[in-house]
């Protein structure tokens, strides 16, 4: 009979560590049961390993991962352009939303070359895929990538007039969303006036809106976006589109700022 004490030592460690360190005991333990000779654990020690800021550092693990730190800090703190405010997110508009949808949605059709030749209208995307607000003054790459952390693609769904009131039916419901390429008055919950691209809205038009691939598929609760007439890819994240939307504005000279400006209003 082969008998196993097990040692077990717990350390500070995220989640993910820790079971990943459960499943290789598990494992181990299956591998050693499979084998001819009977086995059995008579004791289980416990001990904890803290690991904070005054652990010893390991140089060896240091000193290889260091060329590697050292790029991915350049390119994370190379500077995109300059704020001239603080942008922050909020319902029912807010300069950081306004500023991520109208960036989103130029960048876009500067990609998107459509069969049809018809460009995106609108881009309507959720305030919780904000994930931080923007600081005055320098804006580093890093600080786009803490704004949207998420792998979420671009996609350009081309909704028929009834569907797209229904998108601006839920938005106007649930207080706002960040949004471009229309202006909306609603009197309590319920619209009052909505034109696309400067022009009334007309519910016998198709309309292309450009959202993530996450919110298309239903994401958020944003259901409208179910069954669309068409799904067009584009290829292009939607952190890559902030992103070369601020080198563009800085290569023109341009500092960033973006206010509230009223495309959403609520008598």
């Amino acid at each position: 009979m082969l008998i196993i004490v097990v040692k077990i030592k717990q350390a500070q460690l995220p989640m993910n560590a820790l079971l990943k360190q459960l499943c290789c005991l598990l494992l181990s333990l299956y591998l050693l049961q499979s084998c001819s000779h009977p086995t059995k654990i008579v004791k289980i020690e416990k001990s904890t390993l803290e690991l904070n800021s005054k652990s010893e550092t390991d140089s060896v693990f240091t000193y290889t991962i260091s060329p590697y730190k050292n790029k991915m800090d350049a390119i994370m703190n190379e500077v995109l352009i300059v704020s001239d405010q603080e942008l922050l997110k909020g319902l029912p508009e807010s300069s950081l939303g306004n500023f991520v949808s109208d960036a989103v949605l130029k960048k876009t059709n500067d990609k998107y070359k459509p069969a049809d030749g018809k460009l995106a209208d609108i881009c309507l995307l959720n305030n919780g895929g904000l994930r931080a607000q923007l600081p005055k003054g320098t804006i580093t790459r890093g600080k786009v990538f803490e704004l949207m952390p998420f792998e979420n693609s671009v996609v350009v769904l081309t909704l028929s007039g009834e569907k797209t009131k229904e998108l601006f039916d839920a938005m106007v419901a649930n207080n706002g969303a960040p949004f471009s390429g229309a202006t909306i008055i609603a009197k309590g919950k319920k619209i009052k006036e909505l034109k696309i691209a400067g022009a009334d809205f007309d519910i016998n038009k198709t309309y292309k809106i450009v959202t993530s691939d996450y919110l298309s598929a239903g994401g958020d609760k944003y259901d409208f976006f179910k069954n669309p007439l068409k799904t067009d890819t584009v290829n292009y994240l939607l952190r890559d589109a902030i992103i070369d939307y601020l080198i563009d504005e800085n290569k023109k000279g341009n500092t960033l700022k973006f206010a509230i400006d009223g495309r959403i209003k609520f008598e």
